[in-house]
């Protein structure tokens, strides 16, 4: 993963087309975990799911990406239409996500191309994988800058053509 920092000197560097194509479909932008929460993911060593804490309401897309130079970015290789990526703890996911609130075979992101979208299906975690605030039940789309749980941890969802637009505005003349 990269931090937002450092795309912003990739994206110095690359031509807007190019940079999209580095970034795969879409980007994850991650909050990492609390210090206490690393810590419990160690001493667990990804044995046991712990329970979530659902008192975090209030991020929203506004407070994340005022935050965005601090953000981690989970970027994904080119897929294919109906490819599936698996999010979860262990270390067989696409997108390893270690902490102890994440179940370890947590959810599935499935890109179906055409569209450029991807739909998200929580696969009977623990605690559950929420879009926006609402925790899913059903397999849902999830659109450019929509709130992405699993467990603890928070993620805003952007189509790699969306994230590299707003990082070339940056640049300036």
């Amino acid at each position: 993963m990269l931090s937002v920092r450092e795309l912003h000197r990739i994206a110095q560097t690359l031509p807007p087309d190019r940079l999209a194509q580095q970034l795969g479909p879409f980007v994850l932008l991650e909050r990492p975990p609390d210090e206490q929460r690393a810590q419990a993911a160690l001493m667990l060593g990804a044995k046991r799911t712990v329970a979530v804490k659902r008192d975090r309401s209030g991020q929203d897309e506004l407070s994340m990406l005022l935050e965005l130079e601090t953000l981690l970015v989970a970027t994904v290789p080119p897929l294919t239409p109906g490819a599936k990526l698996l999010v979860g703890r262990l270390p067989d996911c696409d997108l390893v996500l270690d902490d102890p609130s994440v179940s370890k075979h947590h959810a599935t992101l499935t890109w179906d191309g055409a569209g450029g979208g991807v739909m998200v299906q929580d696969l009977g975690s623990s605690n559950g994988t929420w879009i926006n605030g609402e925790r899913l039940h059903l397999a849902m789309a999830v659109r450019d800058g929509d709130n992405l749980s699993f467990g603890d941890f928070e993620f805003c969802f952007f189509s790699s053509s969306t994230l590299v637009q707003k990082l070339t505005l940056k640049r300036g003349p």
